[in-house]
């Protein structure tokens, strides 16, 4: 089977492990919201990120700590901060929010890329970009419609989320990527647990043996779901691996129906639509001239 696979172009590669990743990403998602109205959230990410970090201590701290090791603390603790803020961001509106209006409003972070690569990057930013900005946010308010009549804490806190996504893209290309996988993700872990057993106030809730495999399951789900999005931004192009996060948009609301008995209106699936549309638009960047000049009859 992984003969057959890894005889795959790059690009359809890549595509693929992030369209499992991203169903990963939301069936963690979807084992948080589960989880969330059995007991505090803060408790079980704080959980999660002890599970993870000692599965990943027997790899971590061999060698006197050699793999983890890193000369760019700074970074880290800039990369620990921003997950933390996106994970908290993420557990607010899992409580308040369908799985499926969480995951499409988490690909905003695509879109937020672009304005902040222009600020801290000095990236050039083209209109077409602008252009695919302005679809994008024209599909998050119409799959909001509902709450954006009124102040929504739930929808503010899942667009900073993104944002949080977001600037970790901006960390990722500005340098963390002379770090190793297992680095960024002992620290990025480790972070999440000193913040969210700060909120939890210290507080271990008792759990029942269903619980702790249902933690248990969402730290392995973790540590496959990120290394899926690493290989897959290592196997394809960066603006073809993006679209494989689309796959979010059919399996938020599969497994929203499925686990929660979710079920959306037509303005989810037209503002999913434009947002996917916009997403499009700001990643491969359509030269409408160059395509005119093409069409244009030669003169003989």
């Amino acid at each position: 089977m992984f003969a057959i696979f890894n005889t795959l172009p790059g690009n359809v590669r890549g595509v693929l492990w992030i369209v499992l990743g991203m169903s990963l990403f939301t069936w963690i998602n979807a084992l948080f919201k589960q989880l969330g109205g059995e007991m505090p959230l803060a408790s079980v990410m704080s959980l999660r990120a002890l599970l993870v970090l000692l599965l990943l201590a027997p790899f971590a701290l061999r060698r006197r700590a050699a793999a983890i090791r890193t000369r760019r603390p700074a970074l880290h603790l800039a990369r620990m901060g921003f997950t933390s803020l996106s994970a908290g961001c993420a557990i607010y509106a899992l409580a308040h929010l369908s799985l499926a209006e969480v995951t499409v409003y988490a690909l905003t972070a695509s879109i937020w890329m672009i304005p902040l690569a222009l600020i801290f990057l000095n990236e050039q930013v083209r209109p077409m970009r602008w252009l695919g900005v302005a679809i994008g946010f024209a599909g998050v308010i119409v799959v909001a419609q509902p709450e954006i009549s009124t102040v929504n804490l739930a929808l503010a806190a899942a667009l900073l989320g993104a944002l949080a996504d977001a600037a970790l893209g901006v960390l990722l290309k500005s340098g963390s990527s002379s770090e190793s996988t297992l680095a960024i993700m002992w620290w990025t872990y480790l972070g999440q647990l000193i913040a969210f057993t700060l909120l939890a106030g210290f507080a271990l809730p008792t759990l029942s043996p269903l619980q702790w495999a249902a933690i248990a399951l969402l730290a392995v789900s973790s540590i496959a779901c990120m290394h899926c999005f690493i290989y897959g931004y290592r196997a394809a192009e960066a603006s073809l691996a993006e679209t494989g996060c689309f796959s979010g948009l059919i399996v938020g609301p599969l497994l929203g129906w499925a686990m929660f008995g979710e079920l959306l209106g037509s303005h989810y699936w037209l503002g999913a639509a434009l947002l996917c549309a916009g997403i499009l638009v700001a990643l491969f960047e359509p030269d409408w001239r160059r395509l005119l000049r093409r069409r244009q009859p030669a003169c003989g």
